[in-house]
């Protein structure tokens, strides 16, 4: 019986030999293909945390870029505001508009002339192009009576109370001259009314006008009426462009600055971190080696290594690059957008009335002189700001770093890593990808001035028109101070609707995630 045990497994091996080897060759597929998948489930999974922690790494670094816009827009904001004085125009014309009208009051009381039937406008001698402008001074006022003051004076105080709320620039509200100019009338005024007693009517008035035609001879040769009406037109739509260039240019440098330091942080903290689970595992091996009595001969040196880090001395070298565009850079702005801003207004009358459309396209026209350029072909081509963003001389970049805190030693020493960081930055501001988020952006922006225009000025009846409703048209010279206060809400609103805007465009955050995953450049 037991015999016949061995000779049932014996006539039968080669069937159960053929059974094994199908079970063992199963078992090894079934163990490679679970070890396979394995491997797959844990390289997605350490693909999804490595997405989750670059996708961490660069919200972190949107906020930290809104930051730091909102943290340059003082300095740059200080600089537009005071150099394109618009407020001290108007102090000045408000000034001239005063002594006018105390004079023509003074002659209508003295008692040895006749009051004229009517007064004409005044109006400088051989100033005859300004009469149209001047002229329009009353259209745009509420003329009840005399003692109205016309749009020159409201504004002038509008102004005057935002700067004393804090919503405008104090140093910018009264130039030094007018205030001088308004204490001697205001002194001179005082010792009149305390000398009324002895004095009779047409002496106090013959003293006021000989105060006021001091005031107006002691100082340099002013503008006329019409000149100041010229140049607070042009200065206002100016300054207004200039900052929504500025605040365009500067959000877009800052976002290619942050990034390419953001991507350079989290290419060294993954680096760091495989270090580290390098390190644990070599431990975990030589641990293994010892108990087992051996030790491991191999030198597995594979570490990933990058390309001249980023130090601290460097990143403070490449955000200093800023102090140019804050200081500098908006100048060159500044002189393309009055140069078109003069081409396009200069033959706008101030009377002229204009709708939300009218004025859009007078903007548009400004803005395709200022972001094209004809070349000698006589083809229109766009430019791309490169030197209001960048020094365009070494000379010139060693002068700003140390104008932005830079010691002299380490802004003349060479920088490889800063050399770099200056190139990638320059090839990115010319890159075409740069001129279609520019062109974005200011499209943005432009809507963003224009429905605060819609809000603020285009309003009827206390509400603003909306597109349904019959157009409204104002002249001109009504649109100039809501124009003007648009300039100190852009720097210093809270929150800032135009910086808001512009970093919720697809394609800035686009063009900062193309910045931030370009690591081929950065191991060697």
């Amino acid at each position: 019986m037991f015999g016949s045990i061995p000779n049932y497994f014996y006539e039968r091996r080669n069937g159960l030999l053929r059974v094994t080897s199908y079970a063992g060759a199963a078992y090894l597929v079934t163990s490679y293909v679970k070890k396979q998948l394995q491997d797959v489930k844990d390289e997605v999974l350490l693909q999804r945390k490595a997405r989750e922690n670059l996708r961490r790494w660069f919200e972190n670094n949107q906020q930290n870029i809104s930051f730091t816009i909102m943290a340059l827009l003082p300095t740059i904001g200080e600089h537009i505001i005071e150099g394109m004085d618009v407020e001290g125009l108007t102090n000045e014309l408000q000034e001239k508009s005063r002594a006018s009208k105390l004079a023509r009051s003074s002659r209508t009381m003295s008692p040895d002339r006749r009051p004229p039937q009517h007064t004409p406008p005044d109006t400088d001698a051989g100033s005859d192009m300004g009469s149209s402008i001047i002229s329009s001074v009353p259209d745009v006022g509420t003329t009840l009576g005399d003692s109205t003051q016309s749009w020159v004076d409201g504004f002038s105080l509008r102004s005057s109370r935002e700067n004393l709320n804090g919503e405008g620039d104090p140093s910018n509200s009264v130039r030094p001259s007018m205030i001088e100019s308004v204490a001697t009338m205001s002194a001179s005024s005082q010792a009149e009314s305390s000398a009324s007693t002895v004095r009779s009517l047409p002496d106090s008035v013959n003293e006021t006008l000989t105060v006021v035609q001091q005031s107006e001879t002691s100082t340099a040769p002013s503008k006329s009426k019409a000149e100041l009406w010229k140049e607070i037109k042009i200065l206002t739509f100016t300054r207004t462009l200039t900052t929504m260039y500025s605040i365009v240019l500067l959000s877009l440098f800052t976002h290619i600055q942050l990034s390419v330091l953001g991507r350079s942080r989290y290419i060294q903290s993954v680096i760091e971190q495989e270090e580290e689970e390098r390190m644990r595992d070599a431990m975990r091996l030589d641990v293994s080696a010892l108990l087992l009595g051996m030790w491991g001969s191999e030198d597995d040196d594979d570490t990933v290594q990058m390309v001249d880090p980023i130090d601290e001395e460097t990143e403070r070298k490449y955000l200093t690059l800023s102090w140019w565009i804050c200081n500098i850079g908006w100048k060159d702005v500044g002189e393309r957008v009055r140069r078109g801003v003069e081409e396009v207004f200069e033959d706008v009358p101030l009377k002229s009335k204009l709708g939300v459309m009218d004025l859009h396209h007078l903007i548009c026209d400004v803005r395709r002189r200022v972001e094209h350029e004809v070349t000698f072909e006589g083809l229109e081509r766009r430019i791309n700001f490169v030197s209001t963003l960048l020094p365009p001389t070494p000379d010139s970049m060693q002068r700003i770093l140390v104008q932005g805190g830079i010691s002299q030693m380490s802004a003349m020493r060479a920088s490889p890593p800063f050399d770099r960081l200056l190139e990638e930055t320059r090839s990115l501001l010319q890159s075409p990808d740069f001129s279609v988020v520019l062109e974005s952006c200011l499209d943005r922006a432009t809507d963003t001035l224009f429905n605060s225009i819609k809000d603020t000025i285009f309003v009827r009846d206390g509400s603003s028109v909306n597109d349904d409703d019959a157009p409204l048209q104002l002249i001109l010279a009504s649109l100039l101070p809501g124009m003007a206060r648009w300039s100190h809400l852009a720097f210093n609103g809270l929150p800032n609707e135009l910086v808001d805007h512009l970093v919720d465009i697809h394609e800035v955050e686009a063009f900062s995630a193309i910045i931030y995953s370009r690591f081929e450049s950065q191991f060697a």
